[in-house]
């Protein structure tokens, strides 16, 4: 008789994934292979409700899914599976169709090799589009945004997205942005975190992946325009969750406050607000001040060297390309991260942890920096900022988009396939 086993995964998710099932197939069809009959196939993951309630006690950090039924027929069918791999092998190399799942659960190890003998794409794709707009036009063999008939365009942002690439305009509403703005009082606080989260929660009250604040800047807004800065920043490798709050719970009481992308900064000050009751009166009337800019620069404001994006760092080069992220040590927000784990390190030196404290108050001041050029800009009526120097090559691209046409697309799933003819090796 064979004997009984069972397969439980670790993993770092805080649930069971498909893409765990074609892995745990496989060792359990090793082990069926081998003589030892599987019982059962557990995944296990981090659980999402799981809060540390003291230092070192992570009882409970875990919880089991029972994913037996999901792996049984796929391990029914590995057989047949592996036959038809290893025939494989001994065959030409065969076409590689590229496309969405190139990077889909993970950035494939052979991106570079099936996409090293693709034509050259247009310099304006239509992924451009946001929202996976253009999918719809690489269905119909179309992968160039210039060459999309206008009339196609579903909504007004493709269609200002559209116009914008086409004229080389700025699409600018200034009086809209002004409306849009129109009720955010003073004094205006312009709000930027920066958060460190661990799959291992670290300090108690914490979950897995919580984003915990170590920093935050505040540029705190008159009603006549003048900037005082409030800024908390803890490298000690303490919790800097009750410091944090303290320091948003001497902001001012009124006014605006102002983020990009708000509901990060929204949840982060709500979180502090449940962590400690004696200032969640304060932290959750700071909360429900909080207005987004971004959502008003995507209705008010598209330049064509953003293609596509509207992130704080697309927008801010077509607004003010002197206030460049490149200048900066910290550049972004993995950036950040990097440096504040170097910094708590016991193994730095006083001397490095001085220049990354100034590093990551120069990053988190720009980002809140862009926010007021940004807004300042949106309202400002006149002639629109200049559409960027066209880049070596440009006259080009439009001869290579015509080729890139017959490109072969098909349509696999939820992606867009590119079918790569393979080299005879």
């Amino acid at each position: 008789m064979a004997k009984a086993g069972e397969i439980i995964a670790v993993r770092g998710s805080t649930k069971a994934k498909p893409d765990h099932l074609a892995a745990l197939a496989t060792q359990a069809w090793v082990a069926a292979a081998n003589g030892l009959r599987i019982t059962s196939v557990h995944v296990r993951h981090l659980d999402r409700d799981f809060t540390l309630d003291r230092s070192g006690d992570r009882g409970g950090l875990f919880v089991d899914t029972d994913v037996t039924a999901l792996v049984a027929p796929i391990v029914a069918t590995q057989g047949a599976r592996i036959g038809a791999a290893k025939a494989l092998l001994t065959q030409s190399e065969p076409a590689a169709i590229v496309g969405d799942h190139c990077h889909a659960p993970y950035a494939c190890a052979f991106i570079d090799h099936c996409h090293e003998d693709l034509p050259a794409g247009p310099y304006w794709p239509v992924t451009i589009l946001p929202r996976g707009a253009g999918k719809a036009f690489l269905r119909r063999g179309i992968d160039d945004l210039t060459l999309v008939p206008v009339e196609d365009l579903r909504s007004d942002t493709d269609r200002r997205v559209h116009r914008a690439t086409m004229t080389g305009q700025v699409e600018h509403d200034p009086a809209g942005a002004a409306q849009a703005m129109a009720g955010w009082s003073y004094p205006r606080i312009w709000l930027d975190f920066e958060t460190v989260s661990d799959a291992v929660p670290v300090w108690p009250g914490c979950s897995p992946y919580e984003q915990v604040p170590f920093q935050f800047v505040a540029d705190v807004e008159a009603a006549d325009h003048g900037i005082v800065r409030r800024e908390f920043l803890d490298l000690s490798g303490d919790d800097p969750r009750r410091a944090c709050a303290e320091a948003l719970a001497a902001l001012p009481r009124t006014g605006a406050v102002i983020a990009w992308h708000a509901r990060f900064e929204r949840d982060v000050v709500l979180r502090l607000a449940r962590a400690y009751p004696d200032l969640a009166a304060v932290l959750d009337d700071l909360a429900a001040r909080i207005v987004d800019l971004l959502p008003v620069t995507r209705d008010h404001w598209y330049h064509r060297d953003q293609r596509g994006s509207w992130s704080i760092k697309a927008v801010l080069p077509t607004i003010a390309p002197h206030l460049d992220y490149a200048t900066l040590a910290v550049r972004d927000g993995g950036d950040a991260v990097a440096a504040y784990r170097e910094a708590v390190d016991v193994a730095s030196t006083p001397e490095r942890r001085a220049e990354l404290d100034t590093a990551l108050r120069l990053y988190c001041g720009r980002d809140v920096e862009a926010m007021r050029v940004v807004a300042e800009r949106l309202i400002e009526p006149g002639p629109p900022s200049p559409v960027a120097s066209t880049r070596p090559g440009h006259a080009c691209h439009r001869a290579v988009a015509s080729s890139a046409i017959q490109f072969a697309y098909q349509t696999r799933g939820f992606g867009i396939d590119l079918v790569r003819r393979s080299r005879q090796r």
